[in-house]
């Protein structure tokens, strides 16, 4: 299991968490006041990401038992900077 927070600035795309081939679930939580945008490469933006709303937007991946996405996930902001948190499980985590 890890968990952690990540700032987001709305010009410079940055990694969430890194590749995982143990991942089972991962949870995103944008708890900031600005929009964020989430996906799994480098060329994120608003234009094409996922898209967690400001104070409280989230993303929950689990496939009940089975592995996940398990690469690297991206983000940047909108309008303005941003801050997420994430929390996933891996094999043997709980």
């Amino acid at each position: 299991m890890s968990y952690g927070s990540i700032s987001l600035a709305t010009n410079t795309v940055a990694t969430i968490v890194t590749a995982n081939a143990q991942r089972y679930s991962i949870v995103f939580t944008n708890i900031g006041a600005g929009k964020a945008y989430i996906g799994e490469d480098a060329s994120i933006s608003s234009a094409n990401g996922i898209l967690l709303v400001a104070n409280g937007g989230s993303l929950t991946e689990d496939s009940g038992g089975q592995k996940v996405y398990m690469g690297e996930y991206y983000g940047i902001a909108g309008s303005a900077s941003t801050t997420l948190t994430y929390w996933q499980r891996t094999r043997g985590s709980g």
